[in-house]
């Protein structure tokens, strides 16, 4: 197995939840910039094994990490359907 961020995929489901509810861009490069800013927000958790994987996955769903993670996919959300990145067609 790879050396793999697993905030990356947690991050990802989080976003695909959480824009279920918001009228926004949700072409690919505002969900890269909303990733991107999420991520960036938040402590990388690097791991090398699946069960690596699985108990950091675990962790993420500790009370602290999820809040933390709720807010930064929502600061992210807020700031890149406020200003894209790219021209919006109206």
């Amino acid at each position: 197995m790879a050396l793999v961020n697993v905030m990356e995929g947690i991050i990802d489901e989080k976003l695909e939840q959480m824009l279920k509810e918001e009228n926004c861009c949700k072409c690919e490069r505002c969900l890269e910039d909303m990733k991107a800013m999420a991520l960036n927000q938040l402590p990388a958790k690097y791991v090398s094994t699946r069960n690596g994987e699985l108990f950091s996955k675990l962790n993420s769903l500790m009370r602290q990490n999820s809040i933390d993670i709720n807010v930064a996919v929502s600061y992210a959300i807020k700031t890149v359907s406020e200003r894209p990145s790219h021209d919006i067609k109206k």
